[in-house]
């Protein structure tokens, strides 16, 4: 835990007053008195900080309270974190330390899901697990101690039967037969206790660990989540370790005792030496471990979200087709082309290669989306309909009637979400093809197109060049304007929630945001881009 002694208020200190602290701010790296923290609050520089209480602050583990903000070498405050030697780093660190990294991400990204990240919740639950499987190596040894004290009983008991019926050299046999299952017993025994001992050692430390946990979750700042996850990962790491070598050791390996009566007992006076010959033998270890090792090792390094800045498209293959408007992939992993020109639905293998096609009667198809492996629905630009297609048999299942001209089409939770061109988002229930207006929006042109990600929602407008996003209940969150999305189309949305535009109008791929606040081009004409639209 942190340090107990009485904290003082960093700015009175610098003043030559002597006052005791009531609140600690880990990004000032300094305890504040109740008068300081009403300027602290009230200043421009200060009022975002997270401060907390003095007695919160000596809730956390030592470790975690002494991390810093500022980087001990330089005196500056850390401003960027390099993935690639993992550590913080300031200005100066950057250009004498780390001047030919890549990647180097800002810091504040990187904290700002510290405390909420998956790393912190997956440690939380090796604990938890690692607990569970230390009461399980516990009763299983202890049950394996009354087995071997029943064996040892049942044994003995054999014994006696048969020293009932010889003669007085039986019982020098028996004694020393008696001495050596015991001293197997007591070999065995002083070794599970040994491992006893050495697993109640382990507990304390993972009670303290738990604790140091929940006061991490509780009362510390963003980078000292972030910095002491790392630190308890190190020692769950250790632990997870030593419950592993109970295994690679063979200290679980279930342990019987033997004895096995001589068929000759009744030739003891003249041939048999001993009543029984003790061994101890060992077998696989009954007991199960809980283990969410494979599941948990994606999370065991926290990645922060992808930026705009960070992305890269590399060209990978090349179709030629002409008058394409709508793409997707089938959940199989097929390409799916909607086909304006030609009037028709285009299935192509990974490679490009077609795999089959199907000619669409009613005239101007626009886009399209999967529904599941075998559907596939499919806009019409001037018919007022959308049709749900099976792929597998090449027909019409249905179709739905819409209002007006439908255009961009995504599919989500059972619904279908599509551009109904001056009326805005249309939103259309699968099971009775009953619709409703999501997005009221009576500037929505034509040739504009929508995405789904997460609670969101995305559609741009082509002709007044915007690209906004919603709630799934239709809230505006953002618009965006930028010049460099001029005629958007085709829009698609990534897991870090960043937006990618076809930009028809700069024969560009435009990448925004996941605010919407700073869209960045990623493909131009000199990538060969030309008019695209999804």
């Amino acid at each position: 835990m942190a340090s107990t002694s009485t904290l003082i208020c960093g700015v009175c200190e610098s003043q030559h007053t002597t006052t005791n602290a009531d609140f600690w701010c880990p990004e000032c790296d300094e305890g504040l008195c109740t008068h300081c923290l009403k300027h602290h609050s009230a200043s421009k520089a200060t009022r975002s900080h997270g401060v907390i209480p003095v007695d919160n602050y000596k809730q956390l583990p030592t470790s975690i309270a002494n991390i810093s903000q500022h980087c001990s070498q330089h005196d500056r405050k850390f401003q960027n974190y390099c993935p690639q030697h993992e550590s913080l780093c300031c200005p100066l660190c950057i250009q004498s330390n780390h001047a030919t990294c890549l990647g180097m991400l800002s810091l504040e990204n990187v904290i700002q899901t510290a405390k909420t990240s998956v790393l912190l919740e997956s440690l939380d639950q090796s604990l938890k697990d690692i607990k569970i499987n230390i009461e399980r190596v516990v009763k299983d040894r202890k049950e394996n101690l009354v087995e071997i004290h029943e064996q040892k009983q049942k044994f003995h008991d054999e014994m006696k039967q048969v020293r009932n019926k010889i003669n007085e050299h039986l019982n020098t046999l028996e004694k020393r037969t008696l001495q050596e299952l015991s001293a197997a017993e007591t070999k065995v025994k002083s070794k599970i206790e040994d491992l006893l001992g050495k697993i109640a050692k382990n507990t304390e430390h993972i009670n303290s660990m738990e604790n140091n946990i929940s006061a991490v979750k509780d009362y510390a700042s963003d980078l000292q989540a972030f910095l002491g996850s790392k630190m308890i990962e190190t020692e769950i790491q250790k632990y997870e370790t030593f419950l592993q070598s109970l295994f690679d050791d063979g200290s679980l390996r279930k342990i019987d005792i033997n004895c096995k009566i001589n068929d000759k007992i009744t030739d003891i006076l003249s041939t048999v030496t001993s009543l029984g010959i003790i061994s101890i033998e060992s077998s696989s270890p009954l007991v199960l471990m809980k283990s969410g090792k494979e599941i948990q090792a994606q999370f065991l390094q926290h990645i922060p979200p992808l930026t705009i800045n960070d992305i890269t498209m590399t060209l990978q293959s090349k179709f030629q087709f002409n008058h394409i408007t709508g793409c997707f992939f089938s959940s199989s992993g097929d390409i799916v082309l909607i086909d304006y020109g030609k009037r028709r639905l285009l299935i192509l293998k990974e490679d490009g290669t077609l795999k089959s096609e199907m000619p669409l009667s009613t005239p101007q198809p626009v886009d399209g989306t999967c529904i599941d492996d075998k559907t596939v629905a499919v806009s019409f630009q001037y018919s007022n309909q959308i049709q749900i297609i099976n792929v597998s048999t090449k027909t019409v299942d249905r179709t739905i009637k819409t209002a007006g001209n439908c255009y961009g089409l995504c599919h989500s939770d059972d619904h279908l979400l599509y551009c109904d061109t001056g009326r805005g988002i249309q939103k259309v229930n699968m099971s009775d093809n009953c619709s409703s207006t999501l997005v009221k929006d009576n500037t929505l042109s034509a040739w504009s197109y929508i995405a789904t990600s997460k609670d969101r929602i995305f559609y741009t407008n082509n002709f007044k060049h915007t690209v906004t996003c919603c709630s799934l209940t239709g809230e505006k969150i953002w618009e965006n304007k930028d010049q460099s999305v001029y005629r958007p189309r085709g829009i698609s949305v990534d897991k870090d929630s960043n937006v990618y535009i076809a930009s028809s109008g700069n024969n560009s791929i435009v990448v925004l945001s996941s605010d919407g606040k700073q869209a960045r081009k990623l493909l131009g004409e000199d990538d060969g881009i030309n008019n695209p639209f999804d």
